[in-house]
Order: structure tokens, then sequence, then C-alpha cells
């Protein structure tokens, strides 16, 4: 017979009205964080930081450390005819109590609950502190049936904990997507409260109550994550070069390209300088004048650089492949030129090989295995790849890298591939 104080395992409460309450928790923080810190912050960094936050750590048995322990109680037969229990006087007898001591990782209170699929008939136990208990006592004449009655339990227990996980692996799954979309919803109304306020002429008066600080509230059984690192300093919102320009900036860059592949013989013999200057002149022919090259811009000389207002919005460095390590090197010199004004950039890698195939194999393994590379490289094209990198000196921003492999032909006349110049920027 169980403990009388065992109760039903996964019927107490409906598991996902649990995971609604604390998909409203994640969202009621979302709407009360720092204003200025939401809008200081990368939205990737905080989407991460709330759905790891938010995230249920899904219950595990421990089956290596499944334990049993044994003690001598009295039990209660009244009642029974076989122990001589007909009559109104209490019957008790010498009996035995073995206890399963199941240890659980995870939030084990999750146990709790009753999950989508469910039977009417759960096991019984108790949980206390990450373990799950099951108990089993009786007359020391009937200890026997131990074995039995645990493997039930613990067959029950199992089924029970496989259909929960299935509810809490799909409530993780699409946790990321709500606090993207919360987040979004809320950087869109807070930037355009600002455009309100900007439109009257006046400056913003600063709160009183405004934090300067930020303290991360404690959550029972997990390792809270730190926040991404932002300024509480009110935000100013920065022009950006929007996606479609970018686009036509590559849009151009490529179309110097087809003209190389349809006049290889002009373009067989020209250096990273020379190759510069034609992708200039048709980035000027498009953006009157603003391209420029060889332009001193954060701690080197950047190849191409294009300004608006004084100010640059796009960057590109121009380097021929030799190998590995010479694309790596180039990533460097973007991140080495880039300021945190700049947000997109283009690295276009000129390659002699015989085998171009090979080269363009290599290329978006290059990029995600350098240091400053998040997430995923994806294909645009057959030799176009688009990064995100982080900026060195502030996490929180990004540069959009868009990584063009071209095929520049040689001469037939030309016995050995021309070098790229030598000392021309700082390493």
């Amino acid at each position: 017979m169980p403990h009388p104080d065992d109760e039903l395992l996964f019927a107490t409460d409906d598991l996902r009205s649990c995971l609604e309450s604390r998909r409203e928790q994640a969202l009621s923080e979302i709407e009360r964080y720092d204003a200025n810190r939401l809008l200081n912050s990368n939205p990737d960094d905080l989407v991460s930081y709330f759905a790891e936050k938010y995230q249920v750590t899904v219950p595990v048995i421990r089956d290596n450390a499944i334990t049993a322990a044994q003690d001598e109680i009295k039990i209660d037969v009244s009642g029974r005819f076989d122990y001589g229990g007909w009559d109104c006087e209490r019957v008790v007898v010498p009996g035995t109590r073995l206890t399963l001591h199941v240890q659980v990782d995870g939030e084990v209170d999750l146990i709790r609950y009753r999950a989508s699929t469910f039977s009417y008939n759960p096991p019984r136990g108790r949980i206390s502190g990450q373990e799950v208990i099951l108990t089993y006592q009786a007359p020391h004449a009937e200890a026997g049936g131990a074995k039995a009655y645990f493997d039930d339990q613990l067959r029950k227990l199992r089924e029970h904990l496989a259909w929960t996980t299935a509810d809490l692996v799909q409530f993780n799954y699409s946790l990321p997507a709500t606090v993207h979309q919360a987040i979004s919803s809320r950087r869109s109304r807070l930037l355009a409260n600002q455009d309100v306020v900007a439109s009257l002429g006046f400056p913003l008066r600063e709160r009183p109550d405004a934090p300067r600080t930020y303290t991360v509230p404690d959550v029972k059984k997990k390792v809270i994550p730190s926040p991404p690192p932002a300024s509480t300093a009110p935000y100013v919102p920065e022009p950006a070069l929007s996606d479609q320009v970018y686009e036509q900036i590559l849009s151009v860059l490529g179309n110097m390209v087809r003209v190389m592949e349809q006049s290889p013989e002009a373009f067989s013999t020209m250096g990273e300088q020379d190759l510069r200057t034609h992708f200039l002149v048709q980035l000027n022919g498009q953006f009157e004048g603003r391209a420029s090259g060889e332009t001193f811009h954060g701690s080197g000389r950047t190849d191409i650089l294009l300004t608006e207002s004084d100010r640059s919005v796009f960057i590109a460095e121009c380097k021929f492949w030799d190998g590995p390590a010479s694309a790596s090197t180039a990533i460097d010199q973007i991140l080495d030129y880039a300021t945190w004004r700049d947000a997109k950039a283009a690295l276009l890698l000129f390659s002699r090989n015989a085998d171009f195939s090979a080269v363009v194999a290599q290329v978006p393994g290059v990029i995600a295995s350098h240091p400053q590379t998040r997430g995923k490289v994806t294909t645009a094209s057959e030799t176009v790849f688009r990064s995100q990198l982080r900026q060195r000196d502030d996490s929180a921003r990004e540069i959009t890298l868009t990584t063009l492999v071209y095929n520049v032909p040689t001469s037939r006349s030309t016995s050995e591939r021309l070098q790229p110049r030598k000392g021309r920027k700082p390493s």
C-alpha cells in the first residue's frame, strides 16, 4: 500500500495553464524592461536572454541515482479478516516501509501538472527537493509485493514524464518566436513615440524615476542568464543604410563582375588596386561620387567606402584568395576599419585558382569559424554568402557582411598568378 501522504502525480493542475502563465510573465517583463536599454540592446541578444530565462528545464530521471531505504513500522490492519480484524478493536501488526528515492534533474515541480496527454491512473508519490519519493508499506508477510509495486509506479512515472516532456519541448521551441514578436512590437512603439516627441520640437524630459542600473530578479531552480550589456542612456536613433540600397550596391558590384567575365583579357593581369578602381567607377556612377577608395577609416584604410552626409554607410574590402587565412585576415581588416556607425559591409574575394569550385566550397566554413561571426552563414547564391559580425568595441552592435567570390580570369599569356600588393594596409 502507498504512504498515506502520497499524492497523485501529474494530476494537480493543467500543465498548459502553467506554461501560459510563464509565457505571460515573459511578455510582462518585456513590457517593463527599461526602454533605453531595450533600444540600445541588440534585438537578437534580447531574444536569447528572455528565451533562456523563461524556457522550462525538462525534468529528467537520473536512473543511476535511484536509491532504496527501509524501516520498521506498525501497520494498522483493522477490518482485515486475515488478521483477525473482524471486531471493532484496532489491530496493529509489525510491518515494513520501503521507499525509492528517484533523483530528478530539471524543474521537478512540473511533475505535479497534467500534460495534454494523460491517463486516469497516474503514479503516486511525493516530491521533496529534487526527488520523487515512492513508498510501499505492508505487514512483513506482504513485503514481497514491493518490487512489482515499484516497477509499476516507475513505469507510470516514465510514461507520464514522456508526455510532459513533449509539451515542454514544444513550449521551449515556440518561446523565441513569441519573445521576438513582443520585443519587435515594443521597439516599434518606442521608436514611434520618440518620433512623436521629436515632432514637437522640444527636448525630451528625463523621468526622475528612470533606472540607472538593472537587477535581474531571481527565478527558482534556474541559473539566470545576464541581460545583454546595453546603456541606459537616452537612445538616439541612428541613420542606417536601408536593405534596399544595400542590395542595390551589391547588384552594382555583381554587374561589374559580369563585365569582367565578358571581357576576360582586359582584367586578366589586374591586381587588387586596379580591380577596385573599376568597382569604384561603377559605384560613383550610381551614388553621385560618394564612393572612395583607400580611405582612412577606423584603424586603417578600407578599399571602398560609401558615405552619406559625411557619415560612412558602407565599407568593402577587396582581396585575392590565397587560402583560408587570406579570407579570415580580410574579415579582420573589415572589423578594424569599421566604426560603430557602420552596419553593412562587403568582402570581395577574387580567385585565379584553376579549381574555382573548390575555393567557393571553403569560403562559408572560413566565415563561420571566425570568432566574431554570429549565427549561421547563409547562402544567397552559389558564390554569395551573408553573415553577421559582432563589432569588437561594442558587442551589442553588428555588421551585416556579404562575401562575394569572383572568378577572375587569367590571360593565356600570363605564366604565373599576379600576387596582391604587399605593404598596402596595416595588418
